[in-house]
């Protein structure tokens, strides 16, 4: 997992191919851009969407074969990660949906406050739970997830 500052894409990724043109996205997407789902290359597309947080959301995820770059671009959410011990499997990975999802049975590892300019990235191994409202307030919040084919990544 990647907790950080867009500023700092650079750091992590190479500016130029695949990830060049993820930073593009992000910097030409804005709250104004239409809910929908846009591809960038054969391997990575992204959502635009908008939703309400949760005072107590269930979806918790990951994933096998994309990593998640999840930007809010307007509102904040909080996103709850956690370890394989501290969740049950509720429904098994599924090929076609690329996800797994499970029930929360101890508290998370970490809790991110995700807010503009900021960015969270999901490996495979990342279990996380998203749509929690900040300091229990609810808001709609518009935001980007862009979808990655892992082994774009090199180890």
């Amino acid at each position: 997992m990647i907790f950080d500052s867009i500023d700092n894409w650079g750091t992590y990724f190479d500016a130029s191919g695949i990830f060049g043109k993820i930073l593009d996205t992000l910097s030409s997407v804005s709250v104004d851009t239409a809910n929908g789902e846009y591809r960038i290359h054969e391997s990575c597309y992204y959502k635009v969407m908008s939703y309400e947080t949760k005072l107590a959301p269930t979806i918790i995820e990951s994933h096998k074969k994309e990593v998640d770059i999840q930007v809010v671009l307007k509102g904040g959410e909080g996103i709850n990660i956690y370890n394989n011990t501290q969740v049950e499997i509720i429904a098994p990975y599924d090929t076609k949906t690329d996800c797994q999802f499970y029930k929360s049975i101890q508290k998370p590892s970490i809790d991110l406050r995700l807010t503009p300019g900021q960015m969270a990235v999901f490996f495979p191994q990342d279990i996380h739970g998203c749509q929690y409202a900040l300091d229990s307030t609810t808001e709609t919040i518009k935001k980007i997830v862009i979808k990655i084919d892992e082994k774009l990544f090199t180890r």
